[in-house]
């Protein structure tokens, strides 16, 4: 316990690690394009930053064992609880080796899989940079903010997110928000027919920048999937971009704070006003659709 409160067991999405087909034309939209900060390339694998960590995105040549999500753990006994719970729920967790630890830039940490063989990476102390994050490109990105994961096993992924405790603050349909701190969410599991991350969000300063960057893609000839457009649940303002092999960026800005006080999660319809109370709509991603 801490001031009353009890201490959390996870505190961050701190990154993601993507598997791509042609890794240099992945690495030049990343930063050239999103406006990331091109930082290290070491055994195969670049990283880049978007805040004062020292990675957020790392990108290797397509590999079964090169995608993962990166969640910040409080520490070592937190670590240990948390994998006590999911191995009592049946879900797969290994220890990372010094090897696998140091190539994700963390002390410690556990490699989980939920029920959708979505690879979590359970880590405890990620590098921090003493130098000033520094961009390409002036997109505005302030920090590393959130992720959507698909979802193949809606009841067993949620369990497995309870486990770390996290609580849902809304559902639109069957589409979770999953917070687990303040803010409404930091995690979306999208029911889907297959499993990987959706879309990696990175907040910006503020509207203006996501109307710059809006017009930014659509000169560079970029796939905007969805948006400008507005979460109903979370009052966040988003812009979905394609990057390398569908995978989705998105800059988002002015998510709402649960707050301390206990609520019920809400129930939103599966309706396009839901996804986008703007009116913006994604026609040819199915998880962002109102019409699966």
């Amino acid at each position: 316990m801490k001031n009353g409160h009890a201490t959390p067991l996870v505190t961050s999405v701190c990154y993601v690690r993507l598997a791509v087909s042609e890794l240099h034309a992945g690495a030049r939209f990343v930063s050239d394009i999103f406006g990331l900060q091109q930082v290290a390339a070491e055994d195969g694998e670049l990283a880049f930053r978007s805040d004062d960590r020292y990675r957020t995105v790392s990108l290797a040549s397509n590999a079964s064992d090169a995608a993962s999500v990166g969640i910040e753990v409080w520490d070592d006994h937190a670590l240990a609880t948390i994998g006590e719970r999911l191995g009592d729920l049946g879900f797969t967790v290994n220890r990372a080796e010094p090897e696998e630890c140091r190539r994700r830039y963390v002390q410690s940490a556990l490699l989980a899989e939920d029920a959708s063989n979505n690879r979590i990476d359970l880590v405890v102390r990620p590098t921090r940079s003493g130098k000033r994050y520094f961009p390409s490109r002036d997109a505005g990105i302030v920090q590393f903010h959130s992720v959507g994961l698909r979802t193949t096993d809606n009841a067993r992924d949620l369990a497995f997110w309870k486990a770390l405790g996290a609580e849902v603050s809304d559902w639109v349909g069957d589409i979770a928000y999953l917070r687990i701190d303040g803010m409404h969410h930091r995690v979306a599991l999208y029911p889907s027919t297959r499993n990987g991350l959706l879309y990696a969000a990175f907040e910006v300063e503020a509207l203006d920048q996501i109307m710059q960057n809006s017009y930014f893609m659509q000169e560079s000839q970029i796939r905007i999937v969805q948006g400008p457009g507005r979460e109903a649940a979370s009052r966040q303002i988003f812009l979905h971009v394609e990057g390398p092999d569908g995978l989705i960026f998105s800059y988002v800005n002015g998510m709402a704070e649960h707050g301390d006080k206990p609520r019920l999660a809400r129930q939103f319809p599966l309706t396009a006003a839901s996804l986008c109370d703007w009116g913006s709509e994604s026609k040819d991603v199915p998880e962002l659709s109102a019409s699966v």
